[in-house]
Protein backbone atom coordinates (compact mmCIF):
# COMPACT_ATOMS: atom_id res chain seq x y z
CA UNK A 1 0.00 0.00 0.00
CA UNK A 2 1.66 3.34 -0.91
CA UNK A 3 1.95 6.31 1.59
CA UNK A 4 -0.95 8.80 1.82
CA UNK A 5 1.33 11.16 0.38
CA UNK A 6 2.95 9.11 -2.78
CA UNK A 7 -1.09 8.58 -2.96
CA UNK A 8 -2.06 12.32 -2.64
CA UNK A 9 0.42 13.15 -5.30
CA UNK A 10 -0.31 10.22 -7.61
CA UNK A 11 -4.21 11.56 -7.73
CA UNK A 12 -2.89 15.03 -8.03
CA UNK A 13 -1.35 14.19 -10.61
CA UNK A 14 -4.43 12.10 -12.43
CA UNK A 15 -6.74 15.20 -11.83
CA UNK A 16 -4.08 17.59 -13.54
CA UNK A 17 -4.01 15.08 -16.61
CA UNK A 18 -7.61 15.11 -16.75
CA UNK A 19 -8.98 18.95 -16.39
CA UNK A 20 -6.15 19.67 -18.66
CA UNK A 21 -7.52 21.74 -21.94
CA UNK A 22 -8.02 19.98 -24.74
CA UNK A 23 -7.63 22.26 -28.36
CA UNK A 24 -10.55 22.62 -30.33
CA UNK A 25 -10.11 20.95 -33.51
CA UNK A 26 -11.45 22.24 -36.35
CA UNK A 27 -14.26 19.90 -37.12
CA UNK A 28 -15.39 21.13 -33.47
CA UNK A 29 -14.74 24.82 -34.22
CA UNK A 30 -17.52 24.64 -36.92
CA UNK A 31 -19.74 22.63 -34.66
CA UNK A 32 -18.87 24.67 -31.57
CA UNK A 33 -20.22 28.15 -33.31
CA UNK A 34 -22.59 26.69 -36.75
CA UNK A 35 -24.19 25.01 -34.73
CA UNK A 36 -25.61 27.83 -32.57
CA UNK A 37 -25.74 30.29 -35.94
CA UNK A 38 -28.10 27.88 -37.22
CA UNK A 39 -30.37 27.83 -33.87
CA UNK A 40 -29.89 31.66 -33.71
CA UNK A 41 -31.38 32.10 -37.78
CA UNK A 42 -34.20 29.67 -36.88
CA UNK A 43 -35.29 31.28 -34.01
CA UNK A 44 -34.83 34.71 -35.29
CA UNK A 45 -36.33 34.55 -38.64
CA UNK A 46 -39.07 31.17 -37.95
CA UNK A 47 -39.48 31.16 -34.56
CA UNK A 48 -40.09 34.35 -33.63
CA UNK A 49 -43.14 35.16 -36.18
CA UNK A 50 -44.43 32.25 -35.58
CA UNK A 51 -44.79 33.22 -31.39
CA UNK A 52 -46.77 36.43 -32.57
CA UNK A 53 -49.29 34.03 -34.37
CA UNK A 54 -49.61 32.78 -31.06
CA UNK A 55 -50.93 36.02 -30.12
CA UNK A 56 -47.59 37.02 -28.23
CA UNK A 57 -46.14 40.94 -28.76
CA UNK A 58 -43.92 41.56 -30.40
CA UNK A 59 -41.91 41.97 -27.69
CA UNK A 60 -42.65 39.11 -26.19
CA UNK A 61 -41.95 37.23 -29.24
CA UNK A 62 -38.06 38.83 -29.51
CA UNK A 63 -37.80 38.12 -25.70
CA UNK A 64 -38.78 34.11 -25.80
CA UNK A 65 -36.82 33.83 -29.44
CA UNK A 66 -34.00 35.26 -27.94
CA UNK A 67 -34.16 33.42 -24.27
CA UNK A 68 -34.17 30.28 -25.68
CA UNK A 69 -30.70 29.79 -27.58
CA UNK A 70 -29.34 31.92 -25.23
CA UNK A 71 -30.31 29.37 -22.40
CA UNK A 72 -29.56 26.49 -24.59
CA UNK A 73 -25.54 27.95 -24.31
CA UNK A 74 -25.42 28.59 -20.83
CA UNK A 75 -26.69 24.31 -20.34
CA UNK A 76 -24.62 23.63 -23.00
CA UNK A 77 -21.22 25.46 -21.24
CA UNK A 78 -22.38 23.55 -17.68
CA UNK A 79 -23.02 20.22 -19.54
CA UNK A 80 -19.55 20.57 -21.10
CA UNK A 81 -17.73 21.71 -18.29
CA UNK A 82 -18.82 19.16 -15.74
CA UNK A 83 -19.84 16.15 -17.81
CA UNK A 84 -17.43 16.27 -20.71
CA UNK A 85 -14.34 17.45 -19.24
CA UNK A 86 -15.03 16.58 -16.06
CA UNK A 87 -14.82 19.65 -13.91
CA UNK A 88 -16.89 18.85 -10.36
CA UNK A 89 -19.46 21.39 -9.87
CA UNK A 90 -17.52 23.89 -7.49
CA UNK A 91 -17.13 27.47 -7.77
CA UNK A 92 -13.20 27.13 -7.29
CA UNK A 93 -13.13 24.68 -10.38
CA UNK A 94 -15.76 26.94 -12.12
CA UNK A 95 -13.45 30.00 -11.69
CA UNK A 96 -10.49 28.48 -13.08
CA UNK A 97 -11.02 26.63 -16.13
CA UNK A 98 -13.41 29.20 -17.06
CA UNK A 99 -11.45 32.77 -15.88
CA UNK A 100 -13.40 34.20 -13.54
CA UNK A 101 -10.84 34.57 -10.42
CA UNK A 102 -11.92 37.15 -7.77
CA UNK A 103 -13.01 40.42 -9.19
CA UNK A 104 -10.95 43.39 -8.91
CA UNK A 105 -10.93 47.26 -9.10
CA UNK A 106 -8.60 46.78 -11.91
CA UNK A 107 -10.94 43.94 -14.13
CA UNK A 108 -13.73 46.45 -13.92
CA UNK A 109 -11.77 49.33 -14.73
CA UNK A 110 -10.77 46.91 -17.92
CA UNK A 111 -14.02 46.17 -18.35
CA UNK A 112 -15.47 50.10 -18.48
CA UNK A 113 -12.72 51.16 -20.59
CA UNK A 114 -13.47 48.05 -23.25
CA UNK A 115 -17.02 49.07 -23.39
CA UNK A 116 -16.24 52.62 -24.16
CA UNK A 117 -14.14 51.23 -26.66
CA UNK A 118 -16.77 49.20 -27.98
CA UNK A 119 -18.85 52.08 -28.39
CA UNK A 120 -16.73 53.53 -30.50
CA UNK A 121 -15.97 51.08 -32.81
CA UNK A 122 -19.53 49.88 -33.21
CA UNK A 123 -20.53 53.71 -33.46
CA UNK A 124 -18.07 54.26 -36.30
CA UNK A 125 -18.55 51.20 -38.80
CA UNK A 126 -22.59 50.85 -37.82
CA UNK A 127 -22.99 54.58 -39.39
CA UNK A 128 -21.32 52.98 -42.39
CA UNK A 129 -23.96 49.88 -41.88
CA UNK A 130 -26.59 52.80 -41.94
CA UNK A 131 -25.57 54.27 -45.13
CA UNK A 132 -25.86 50.90 -47.11
CA UNK A 133 -29.46 50.39 -45.79
CA UNK A 134 -30.48 53.92 -46.49
CA UNK A 135 -28.97 53.32 -50.11
CA UNK A 136 -30.69 50.03 -50.30
CA UNK A 137 -27.38 47.88 -50.79
CA UNK A 138 -27.72 46.27 -47.65
CA UNK A 139 -31.59 44.45 -47.67
CA UNK A 140 -33.47 43.37 -44.86
CA UNK A 141 -35.68 41.03 -43.73
CA UNK A 142 -39.78 41.75 -43.87
CA UNK A 143 -41.95 42.27 -41.42
CA UNK A 144 -38.89 43.68 -38.92
CA UNK A 145 -40.29 44.48 -35.37
CA UNK A 146 -39.72 47.69 -35.06
CA UNK A 147 -37.40 47.05 -31.59
CA UNK A 148 -34.85 45.66 -34.40
CA UNK A 149 -35.33 47.62 -36.99
CA UNK A 150 -32.81 49.82 -37.57
CA UNK A 151 -34.60 52.65 -40.09
CA UNK A 152 -37.03 53.17 -37.16
CA UNK A 153 -36.91 55.78 -34.63
CA UNK A 154 -37.88 54.50 -31.17
CA UNK A 155 -40.75 56.32 -30.11
CA UNK A 156 -42.66 56.25 -27.37
CA UNK A 157 -45.73 54.92 -29.90
CA UNK A 158 -44.06 52.87 -31.48
CA UNK A 159 -42.94 51.18 -28.42
CA UNK A 160 -46.15 50.61 -27.21
CA UNK A 161 -47.11 48.93 -30.21
CA UNK A 162 -44.11 46.61 -29.37
CA UNK A 163 -45.64 45.89 -26.10
CA UNK A 164 -49.20 45.70 -26.91
CA UNK A 165 -50.24 48.59 -24.86
CA UNK A 166 -48.76 51.05 -23.13
CA UNK A 167 -44.98 51.00 -22.21
CA UNK A 168 -45.32 53.56 -19.04
CA UNK A 169 -45.80 52.28 -16.37
CA UNK A 170 -45.13 48.69 -17.46
CA UNK A 171 -42.67 47.43 -14.97
CA UNK A 172 -43.29 43.78 -16.63
CA UNK A 173 -41.31 45.03 -19.75
CA UNK A 174 -38.44 45.56 -18.11
CA UNK A 175 -38.33 42.21 -15.75
CA UNK A 176 -38.59 40.32 -19.22
CA UNK A 177 -36.33 42.88 -20.83
CA UNK A 178 -33.67 41.98 -18.05
CA UNK A 179 -34.12 38.09 -18.04
CA UNK A 180 -33.44 38.10 -21.67
CA UNK A 181 -30.11 40.20 -21.15
CA UNK A 182 -29.01 38.34 -18.57
CA UNK A 183 -29.51 35.01 -20.46
CA UNK A 184 -27.51 36.51 -23.36
CA UNK A 185 -24.76 37.67 -21.48
CA UNK A 186 -24.29 34.65 -19.29
CA UNK A 187 -24.81 32.43 -21.67
CA UNK A 188 -22.62 34.03 -24.44
CA UNK A 189 -19.81 34.93 -22.22
CA UNK A 190 -19.51 31.39 -20.43
CA UNK A 191 -20.01 29.62 -23.42
CA UNK A 192 -17.95 32.01 -25.97
CA UNK A 193 -15.19 32.85 -23.57
CA UNK A 194 -15.45 30.37 -20.92
CA UNK A 195 -15.68 27.21 -23.11
CA UNK A 196 -13.98 27.92 -26.18
CA UNK A 197 -11.64 31.07 -26.44
CA UNK A 198 -8.86 28.78 -23.97
CA UNK A 199 -9.10 25.62 -26.07
CA UNK A 200 -8.77 27.74 -28.83
CA UNK A 201 -5.95 28.92 -28.07
CA UNK A 202 -4.33 25.85 -27.29
CA UNK A 203 -5.19 25.00 -30.50
CA UNK A 204 -4.52 28.41 -32.31
CA UNK A 205 -1.62 30.36 -29.66
CA UNK A 206 -1.45 34.16 -29.32
CA UNK A 207 -3.83 34.31 -32.75
CA UNK A 208 -6.14 32.59 -31.32
CA UNK A 209 -8.58 35.52 -30.57
CA UNK A 210 -8.83 36.57 -34.10
CA UNK A 211 -10.26 33.31 -35.11
CA UNK A 212 -12.83 33.22 -32.19
CA UNK A 213 -13.72 36.92 -32.61
CA UNK A 214 -14.23 36.05 -36.66
CA UNK A 215 -16.37 33.11 -36.19
CA UNK A 216 -18.22 35.23 -33.04
CA UNK A 217 -19.03 37.77 -35.58
CA UNK A 218 -20.21 34.76 -37.93
CA UNK A 219 -22.15 33.69 -35.42
CA UNK A 220 -24.22 37.09 -35.64
CA UNK A 221 -25.46 36.56 -39.18
CA UNK A 222 -28.75 36.27 -38.11
CA UNK A 223 -28.83 40.07 -38.55
CA UNK A 224 -26.25 40.20 -41.27
CA UNK A 225 -27.21 43.92 -41.35
CA UNK A 226 -25.40 44.54 -37.94
CA UNK A 227 -22.50 42.12 -38.61
CA UNK A 228 -19.88 45.56 -39.95
CA UNK A 229 -20.56 47.19 -37.24
CA UNK A 230 -19.90 43.97 -34.23
CA UNK A 231 -16.92 43.12 -36.30
CA UNK A 232 -14.83 45.48 -33.60
CA UNK A 233 -17.05 44.40 -30.94
CA UNK A 234 -16.24 40.92 -31.29
CA UNK A 235 -12.62 41.46 -31.71
CA UNK A 236 -12.14 43.78 -29.29
CA UNK A 237 -13.83 41.11 -26.43
CA UNK A 238 -11.72 38.31 -27.91
CA UNK A 239 -8.73 40.02 -27.36
CA UNK A 240 -9.05 41.16 -23.96
CA UNK A 241 -10.20 37.84 -22.66
CA UNK A 242 -7.22 35.92 -24.32
CA UNK A 243 -4.68 38.75 -23.01
CA UNK A 244 -5.93 39.44 -19.63
CA UNK A 245 -7.13 35.25 -18.98
CA UNK A 246 -9.96 36.67 -17.23
CA UNK A 247 -13.43 37.10 -18.14
CA UNK A 248 -14.64 39.84 -16.26
CA UNK A 249 -13.75 42.51 -18.10
CA UNK A 250 -15.09 41.44 -21.06
CA UNK A 251 -18.45 40.05 -19.25
CA UNK A 252 -18.85 43.37 -17.77
CA UNK A 253 -18.18 45.01 -21.34
CA UNK A 254 -20.67 43.08 -22.85
CA UNK A 255 -23.59 43.41 -20.57
CA UNK A 256 -22.84 47.67 -20.79
CA UNK A 257 -23.19 47.31 -23.92
CA UNK A 258 -26.30 45.26 -24.34
CA UNK A 259 -27.67 47.10 -21.73
CA UNK A 260 -27.98 49.90 -23.19
CA UNK A 261 -31.01 48.74 -24.59
CA UNK A 262 -32.53 48.16 -21.25
CA UNK A 263 -31.90 51.67 -20.53
CA UNK A 264 -33.90 52.62 -23.16
CA UNK A 265 -36.69 50.59 -22.11
CA UNK A 266 -36.88 52.25 -18.54
CA UNK A 267 -36.51 55.44 -19.18
CA UNK A 268 -39.79 54.74 -21.76
CA UNK A 269 -41.23 53.12 -18.80
CA UNK A 270 -40.83 55.65 -16.39
CA UNK A 271 -42.10 58.28 -18.96
CA UNK A 272 -45.18 59.60 -18.47
CA UNK A 273 -47.45 59.76 -21.76
CA UNK A 274 -49.76 62.95 -21.65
Amino acid sequence: MLPLSITKQVKCKLENEKMKIRPLSNWQTAVAFGLPGLVMVFSFHWFMPWLQTLGLTPFESIVVSHTVPMALLLTAAVVMFHRVEGYPLTWGAFRQRLRYPTLTWRAVLQGMGLFLLLLVGYGLLNAFSQLLITQGWLPLPQNLPALLDPRVTLSTAVLDTMVGGQISGNWAVIILYFIMLSFNIVGEELWWRGYLLPRQEVRYGRFAWVWHGLLWTAFHVFKWWDLIGLLPVCLAIAYVSQRTKNNWPAFLAHFLFNGLGLLGMVTAVLTTNG
